[in-house]
C-alpha cells in the first residue's frame, strides 16, 4: 500500500510540472486522501478497489468545486447576487440622501442650489454622483458586460447630463436654463430609480 501511495504521488507530481492550478488542487486532494489512509487505524486491509474508489470520490469532489469557484469569483448575478447586495448596502443610503436633497432644492434660493453642488458631504452632488454610478454598475448580468451597456448606467448618465446643464446654467446665472434643466432631470429620474430598485420620485419627495 505504501509503495502504491508513493507511485501515485510521484506520477501526479510529474504531471503537475506542466499543468494548471486546477491540476494542483486535484493533486493536493489526492495526496490528502492518501495521507489520511496512512493515519487511519484500519480494522481491515485496504483493497485496491477501495483505494481507487477513494481517489475517484476525491477527484469528483474537486470537479464540483472547480465549477463553483469561477462563479463566485465573477461577482454579480453569477455569485447569487452577493455583489449586488453588497453594493446596495454601501450605496443605497447615500444615493437616497443625495436624491432627496436634489428633489427638495428651491431654485429661487441660489445659495442653497450652489451649496448642493459645492459640498463633498453625503447629500451633495459629488457624493451622489459617485454612489449612484457605482450602484448602477452593480446591476449587471455578468462580470464582463461593459458598464455603458447597462440600462441602469444609461439612465443615470441621462439624468446626470441634465444636471450638468443645470450647473452650467447656474454658473452663468441663467435661471431659465437652471429651471428647464432641473425639470428635465427630474423627469428622467424615475427610470434610473426603477433600474436600481429604489423608491419613485414621488415616494422620495414624501420621505
Amino acid at each position: 500500500f505504501f509503495l502504491l501511495s508513493a507511485i501515485c504521488c510521484n506520477e501526479t507530481a510529474a504531471f503537475l510540472a506542466s499543468s494548471s492550478r486546477g491540476a494542483i488542487r486535484r493533486f493536493s486532494a489526492t495526496r490528502s486522501y492518501v495521507h489520511s489512509l496512512d493515519d487511519a487505524e484500519l480494522s481491515t486491509p485496504l483493497t485496491r478497489k477501495g483505494f481507487v474508489e477513494g481517489i475517484v470520490q476525491s477527484s469528483c469532489g474537486l470537479l464540483v468545486l472547480s465549477q463553483i469557484e469561477p462563479a463566485l469569483a465573477s461577482g454579480g448575478a453569477t455569485a447569487g447576487g452577493a455583489y449586488l447586495l453588497s453594493a446596495k448596502q454601501r450605496y443605497n443610503k447615500r444615493v437616497t440622501a443625495g436624491l432627496k436633497a436634489f428633489l427638495s432644492l428651491d431654485l429661487n434660493d441660489i445659495s442653497a442650489v450652489a451649496a448642493f453642488f459645492e459640498t463633498k458631504d453625503e447629500g451633495g452632488w459629488e457624493d451622489l454622483s459617485a454612489a449612484a454610478y457605482l450602484l448602477a454598475n452593480a446591476f449587471r448580468t455578468n462580470s464582463s458586460k461593459a458598464p455603458d451597456s447597462l440600462p441602469s448606467v444609461k439612465s443615470w448618465k441621462a439624468f446626470a447630463k441634465d444636471v450638468d446643464l443645470l450647473q452650467r446654467g447656474l454658473a452663468k446665472k441663467d435661471m431659465g436654463k437652471v429651471a428647464s434643466s432641473y425639470k428635465n432631470a427630474e423627469e428622467k429620474l424615475d427610470e434610473y430609480l426603477a433600474n436600481v430598485e429604489l423608491p419613485t420620485v414621488m415616494e422620495l419627495k414624501q420621505m
